[in-house]
């Protein structure tokens, strides 16, 4: 685990202008937390008390819950209110509906995906509030700060902000986090639409069209739409 730690010339409040976050050996990153210049300087210059007691200091530490797998980055704010799970999701191909016709699949690839959760602890439960997909490259490289995001290409997703568009779809709610590995079968598992339409280079613009036009084949790069954002700029 590191830290890494930044200091704005215009603070949310001067009296904790150091903004610092937690990231663990698995790239996750947990906060932010803030802290003023002093508690700094002095985590810095203060001998460890017990320097070579590795369970003490275990004790010592907060973790995160336990995440879905392939989360690259989580946070929660001050109060623990909401969490916010940002996960990739490899390129795939996938059954889909198109409108109710439940007898009727279209096999189409997806591209690789940044699919991110907003959810809100309600009792003994998690409440999802809210769901973003962007896409970004399948070139094999980790994803950082300055990762490319691309539109979603495909309905059912606003083109503007990503957000889903869940519709009448009331099964949002988990038990723990880990569940998250289901949402995105939730999302594709309900029948898509024309809603919010379709983004690619290909210049099509109704859904059935496209359907007919790629469906049984991998999802092309050379497909997708720039977004003019980065994976840094989601937080």
């Amino acid at each position: 685990m590191k830290w890494q730690f930044e200091i704005s010339d215009i603070p949310e409040d001067a009296n904790f202008p150091v903004r610092g976050l937690q990231i663990m050996d698995n790239g996750v990153k947990r906060g932010p937390f803030y802290f003023r210049v002093e508690d700094i300087i002095q985590a810095l210059t203060k001998e460890p008390d017990n320097l070579h007691d590795a369970d003490g200091e275990k004790a010592k530490e907060e973790s995160t819950p336990v995440l879905p797998v392939g989360t690259v980055r989580y946070s929660t704010n001050k109060t623990g209110s909401k969490h916010r799970i940002t996960m990739v999701m490899d390129k795939k191909m996938w059954d889909i509906r198109y409108f109710d016709n439940e007898y009727k699949f279209y096999t189409v690839g997806f591209p690789r995906m940044i699919v991110q959760y907003l959810v809100v602890p309600v009792g003994s439960y998690y409440r999802i509030s809210e769901m973003r997909i962007y896409a970004v490259l399948d070139d094999r490289k980790p994803i950082s700060e300055e990762t490319p995001l691309f539109v979603f290409p495909y309905p059912n997703v606003s083109k503007g902000n990503a957000i889903v568009c869940w519709g009448q779809n009331e099964r949002l709610e988990i038990k723990n986090l880990v569940e998250l590995e289901r949402a995105f079968r939730w999302f594709v598992a309900a029948p898509f639409n024309e809603d919010h339409g379709v983004r690619t280079t290909l210049g099509i613009n109704r859904f059935k069209t496209l359907l007919d036009r790629i469906k049984d084949q991998p999802f092309d790069d050379e497909w997708l739409m720039p977004m003019n954002k980065t994976f840094g700029q989601l937080f």
